[in-house]
């Protein structure tokens, strides 16, 4: 089943790495559509993905394990929005500050 167009998938992960290995999963972040660096320290990394639906994190996580001194890539949060749900809600706050 496509969820695509239909869906807005909002996601964090954990990335543990060595320390050499940070350049490369900032330059992963910074290339990759979707895909925020949060946070970095020497061996973590945090990172927050956004799309349309499942195919691009997993791509994101995919390229990311790739990364030569890439440890784990760990999902530690996921939401799925309805499209239909977010386009609502612009009207619905306009709607409350007219009265």
């Amino acid at each position: 089943m496509s969820d695509h167009g239909h869906e807005w998938h909002i996601a964090s992960l954990v990335v543990r790495h060595r320390p050499e290995a940070a350049g490369a999963v900032a330059a992963t972040a910074a290339g990759t559509d979707g895909l925020d660096l949060q946070l970095q320290d020497t061996t973590c990394s945090v990172l927050l993905q956004e799309g349309d639906g499942t195919r691009g994190l997993m791509s994101s996580i995919e390229l990311l394990q790739a990364v030569p001194g890439v440890l784990t890539v760990n999902l530690v949060y996921h939401h799925v929005e309805s499209r239909s749900d977010i386009d609502a809600v612009p009207g619905q706050i306009h709607q409350e500050c007219t009265g």
